[in-house]
């Protein structure tokens, strides 16, 4: 009986000495959204950048992995060359994804002085 304690305490020690994952490479795709909670069943695919007439634009696609609907709020943080916000800070906009839906989700900038971006999502 008291090995048995000693092995269940042994291992719920082990079990919190897990190493959290490695953050994301600086300029990948992951780096560039930010979870403001758990994103369960919603993954980020490809994510497009352009500057059209001088101003940043950009395409991010995301994915609902489930057969069931998903509702999530979001919003863009744009961002100089210092990485200090150019830009206040956008409202919350809410986004349902269908079950199995792949959507992308389109946003410009709202100055010149913009050269990248961060992308902040919420689910409920």
């Amino acid at each position: 009986m008291r090995f048995k304690l000693t092995a269940a305490v042994a291992l719920a020690l082990l079990a919190g000495c897990a190493t959290p994952p490695p953050p994301p490479a600086p300029g990948s795709a992951a780096s560039k959204i930010v979870a403001m909670g758990e994103m369960e069943n919603i993954e980020v695919g490809a994510i497009r950048v352009a500057r059209e007439n001088g101003f940043l634009t950009v395409k991010v696609q995301l994915s609902n992995t489930r057969t069931k609907n998903k509702m999530m709020y979001y919003r863009f943080a744009w961002l100089g060359n210092d990485g200090f916000p150019v830009a206040d800070d956008e409202t919350w906009k809410t986004l349902n994804l269908y079950g199995a839906q792949s959507t992308f989700l389109p946003a410009i900038a709202p100055t010149p002085k913009a050269t990248d971006f961060r992308l902040e999502v919420k689910t409920p």
